[in-house]
């Protein structure tokens, strides 16, 4: 197996065991949904994209445990320069996710 795919399990199942540990029952079924199904729709991509999936996921998953430990509110707005970075396929996507979070968030 290589070092990548190795690697990609490991974050698998770190993301699903934060959200099993850390979040609440309503935000884990939610986020699982979404983890499992990136993690599908990436199974196949280029290998030039899977170091930039790793990392982005690494800061996620350290997010995540981070904000776990302060006891703060789970999640974050994106800032400015990171939306202006967005491909309109990437917008598209977290306008879905903000509609699928909206009745978690209390939309």
């Amino acid at each position: 197996m290589s070092c990548q795919k190795t690697q990609v399990i490991s974050l698998y199942r770190r993301l699903l065991r934060l959200h099993r540990q850390k979040l609440p029952s309503h935000m884990r079924q939610m986020g699982d949904t979404y983890v499992k199904k990136e993690f599908r729709d990436h199974q196949e991509a280029k290998a030039e994209f899977i170091g930039p999936f790793i990392r982005e996921w690494t800061k996620y998953a350290d997010s995540l445990e981070h904000q776990a430990s302060q006891g703060s509110q789970f999640g974050r707005d994106l800032d400015e320069e990171t939306i202006s970075k967005l491909s309109e396929e990437q917008r598209m996507q977290i306008q879905r996710l903000r509609q699928d979070a909206g009745p978690f968030r209390g939309e």
